[in-house]
């Protein structure tokens, strides 16, 4: 008998058991379609998936069929990973949503996170979708353990439990979102995760010395070569190449998004010599100065063009990101857009953010520095 076949043997029975019994000792009929219960699992095992996490996933359905309050959100996870591509580190991403649905006990709110027992990256929860991975989110985490704490180890146990959810196909890697967000299209990548997942590698390599780091932060940066019609998240626009924060959206070219992922690049390339990140930087802050005078609207910035008018909290981001990219890479047309919004602020009787963008920037070239020594 081969090893598949005997895995499959197995699988049919452990599945006999979860669409007969329940904990409680009754019998129950399962809400999750088994079909679609035995295809994902055929399909990780067809992937390479050892048994071992297959067999995690089963009692992980198990234990979903015993919770109804949570069957809206179970399902759509259900139906949503039924219509990818299952890899290792895809089959990782479903894992750790079901087990976050399932181990989380109460009512949760929007964007609340939660990591289930044994998972070092927090998974955020999504009205009707349930708890998921959300790569941005776990950038934010780690952003917050090194900024905020000096927390090397939280900073350095983020990106290793990251780097179960990356795809990587031949010298690229993604971290792809298999939530829907702004558009119902799964995958999808962001610009985001992908420059300040760079940014952020390239520091733990500098810090520890492991290749491991300094591999997957150029495989990222060479994520910024693949248009997005192909899978990636550039698009050209007529100032020049964009970095989409939603490569599902391709026409809401979203500002906080784009300069993030410059930021991301700036790190990267201060720590890594690296000519094609380099021209990556450069191409996307040449479009960045042409651009900017289309997101000022005369008092105010706009998130995007087609969303309109920035909250509060976005205005305040692009101008620390502004400020950051100009001192970082001395372009002082962009600390003067950030100064020039900061003045909107002011003028309105608000608190100036440009303190708050002077920190972060010294903090970070501080922390490059430091590393180079």
């Amino acid at each position: 008998m081969s090893y598949r076949v005997l895995l499959l043997s197995t699988l049919l029975v452990v599945l006999a058991g979860v669409y007969v019994y329940s904990s409680t000792g009754n019998t129950a009929s399962c809400y999750i379609p088994e079909e679609q219960v035995k295809a994902i699992a055929e399909r990780a095992m067809d992937a390479g998936v050892p048994y071992k996490y297959v067999d995690k996933f089963l009692k992980a359905v198990r234990k979903a069929c015993e919770r109804e309050d949570i069957k809206e959100e179970v399902l759509d996870l259900f139906r949503r990973f039924s219509s990818v591509n299952i890899s290792g580190p895809v089959f990782n991403q479903l894992i750790d949503s079901l087990e976050s649905d399932v181990h989380y006990r109460g009512k949760p709110e929007l964007f609340e996170t939660y990591a289930p027992p044994g998972v070092s990256v927090p998974t955020v929860y999504l009205t009707h979708q349930g708890f998921n991975v959300h790569h941005i989110n776990a950038l934010n985490v780690a952003t917050a353990a090194l900024n905020y704490r000096n927390d090397w180890d939280g900073f350095l146990r983020i990106l290793d439990g990251m780097l179960r959810y990356l795809e990587e196909d031949d010298g690229v890697a993604f971290f792809k979102f298999y939530f829907a967000w702004e558009t119902t299209k799964i995958p999808w990548v962001s610009s985001i995760s992908q420059g300040i997942g760079a940014g952020y590698y390239a520091i733990a390599y500098a810090k520890t010395g492991n290749s491991t780091y300094l591999k997957v932060a150029k495989e990222l940066v060479n994520s910024f070569s693949v248009p997005q019609e192909k899978g990636g998240f550039r698009v050209e626009l007529p100032e020049g190449v964009f970095y989409l924060e939603y490569s599902n959206a391709p026409d809401d070219h979203v500002l906080n998004g784009f300069m993030l992922s410059l930021k991301g690049l700036s790190l990267y390339t201060k720590l890594v010599k690296d000519p094609e990140g380099e021209r990556y930087l450069r191409d996307g802050i040449e479009t960045l100065l042409k651009i900017l005078p289309k997101y000022d609207c005369g008092g105010w910035s706009l998130y995007s063009p087609k969303h309109g008018k920035a909250t509060e909290r976005y205005h305040r981001l692009h101008i620390r990101l502004l400020y950051y990219l100009g001192k970082a890479e001395g372009v002082p047309q962009l600390v003067e857009y950030s100064k020039r919004w900061d003045s909107y602020l002011t003028n309105s009787g608000a608190k100036s953010e440009l303190p708050r963008a002077r920190s972060e920037t010294e903090f970070w070239l501080s922390l490059v520095r430091s590393l180079k020594s």
